[in-house]
C-alpha cells in the first residue's frame, strides 16, 4: 500500500482526468519526439520516512512527488516532463528521521510534424 495514496490520489478531477494525470510521462532524458518548451517546473516535499530503511521501497517513495509533476504539466496542457532531476535530503526533525526530496524538469508538449514537407 503506497504511503502517498490518502494525500495525492484525491483530486477535485474526474477519473477520466486522473487518468490523464497519470499518462503524462516523465523522463530523466530526452525523448525521440517533436515537442515545444512550455516551461521548467519545481516540487518539493518532506515526509516523515528513512529511505535507507530495508523495510523502505524508494519507488513509493518518489510516487508523491512523481505525481506532482504530473500534475504540474498537466496543468499546462502538456505531455511530458523530461530531464528530470530528483535529489533528496535526510533530516532530523524533532528526533524523526524525514526525507526531503527536491525535483525538477521541463514540461513539453508534443507537437505533430511531417517527415518530407
Amino acid at each position: 500500500m503506497s504511503i502517498f495514496n490518502d494525500r495525492n490520489d484525491k483530486s477535485d478531477g474526474t477519473k477520466e482526468e486522473n487518468q490523464r494525470i497519470k499518462e503524462v510521462i516523465l523522463s530523466t532524458g530526452n525523448i525521440n519526439r517533436s515537442y515545444v518548451v512550455r516551461d521548467v517546473i519545481f516540487v518539493a516535499e518532506k515526509f516523515e520516512t528513512d529511505l535507507f530503511d530495508q523495510a523502505v521501497d524508494p519507488n513509493e517513495s518518489l510516487a508523491g512527488i512523481k505525481l506532482k509533476l504530473q500534475r504540474m504539466a498537466h496543468a499546462y496542457g502538456a505531455n511530458a516532463v523530461i530531464n528530470c532531476h530528483f535529489d533528496h535530503a535526510h533530516v532530523t526533525v524533532e528526533g524523526k528521521t524525514c526525507l526531503e526530496i527536491f525535483a525538477y524538469g521541463t514540461v513539453v508538449q508534443f507537437i505533430q510534424s511531417t517527415i518530407g514537407g
